[in-house]
C-alpha cells in the first residue's frame, strides 16, 4: 500500500489490533452459527484486548519475531536505512530476508478484569488474538504502543491465570504432545506432571520450534495455580481420549 498508493506503514500495534477485530469477528460469525444450528443461546463478544509489557525486558536488545513479508537483500537495506527495522536472512526462502522485532514478555492482559466479568455472566469472550495488542507503560504512567509481537499462547495463559480459569487448553493440529517429535522415536504422551515436564523442555524433547512454546504457556499456567492444562487438536478437542493433560502431580 506504501509503495503503490502512498499510505503511511501501519504500526505493529495497530496490525494487531486491526486483526484482532477482523479475525475475532469471522470467530464470532461463525459461533453464532453454531450455537443458532444448536438451539443454543448465548451472548458473544469479540475484544479488542491490549496486553502491557516492560521496556526494559532483554528481547528488545535480540529482535527474534519475523513479520511482513519477504524481501529482497536491496529492498531490507533500503528499509532499514529508512525506518530504522531490522531484517534477517529467511533462509528457507532462499535470498530474502524480513524484518524481525522483539517478542518480550507478557506482563498483564490489562482488559482481564472485563474478561472475567463477562465470562462469569456466561458471555462466550474472544479475546489475546495474536498476543494482545502490545503497550508499554511510559514515564509519566501513559499507555505507549510497542514495536513487538507477544507470543499468543504465553498470553493466552496470562489471561487464563488472571481470570482464575481451572482448566487451560491449547488447540493445535496435532492430537497429542509427542516427546521427539517427527523423529524415529517420536512418542506420544497423554499424562505429564509438572516435574516431568520442565525435565522432557529442559532436555528440548519437545521441539523448538513448534511445542516448546506451548508447553511454556501451559507449565506458567500450572505453576500460577491452574488444575489442569491441555494440548490437543482442535477437531479432537470432545474426545477425551486425545490430548495432552498437564498437571502439578500425576492423578491416581
Amino acid at each position: 500500500g506504501e509503495a503503490l498508493y502512498n499510505i503511511p506503514q501501519m504500526p505493529v500495534d495497530i496490525c494487531v489490533a486491526d486483526s484482532q477485530g477482523g479475525i475475532g469477528y469471522m470467530i464470532e460469525r461463525m459461533l453464532r452459527n453454531v450455537l443458532h444450528k444448536h438451539n443454543l443461546h448465548r451472548e458473544i463478544v469479540t475484544l479488542v484486548t491490549l496486553t502491557l509489557v516492560d521496556r526494559n525486558d532483554p528481547a528488545f536488545g535480540n529482535p527474534t519475531k519475523r513479520i511482513g513479508k519477504i524481501c529482497t537483500r536491496e529492498e531490507a537495506e533500503r528499509l532499514s536505512k529508512e525506518k530504522g527495522w531490522i531484517f534477517k536472512e529467511e533462509k528457507k526462502a532462499g535470498n530474502g530476508f524480513r524484518r524481525v522485532v522483539p517478542s518480550p514478555e507478557p506482563l498483564k492482559i490489562m482488559n482481564s478484569g472485563v474478561v472475567e466479568y463477562m465470562a462469569r455472566q456466561g458471555t462466550i469472550v474472544i479475546a489475546a488474538g495474536g498476543g494482545g495488542v502490545p503497550v508499554y507503560i511510559d514515564e509519566k504512567g501513559d499507555v505507549r504502543p510497542a514495536e513487538v509481537v507477544i507470543d499468543k499462547d504465553l498470553a493466552s495463559s496470562l489471561l487464563a491465570t488472571s481470570i482464575r480459569a481451572g482448566e487451560f487448553y491449547i488447540l493445535t493440529d496435532v492430537p497429542y504432545v509427542y516427546i521427539n517429535y517427527q523423529k524415529p522415536d517420536e512418542q506420544p504422551v497423554e499424562f505429564l506432571d509438572l516435574a516431568d515436564t520442565e525435565k522432557y523442555l529442559a532436555k528440548g524433547m519437545f521441539g523448538e520450534g513448534n511445542m516448546a512454546p506451548k508447553i511454556r504457556a501451559c507449565l506458567n499456567f500450572i505453576r500460577q495455580g491452574g488444575r489442569k492444562a491441555v494440548i490437543t487438536e482442535a477437531f479432537k478437542l470432545e474426545d477425551k481420549r486425545y490430548g495432552t493433560k498437564i498437571t502439578m502431580h500425576y492423578e491416581d
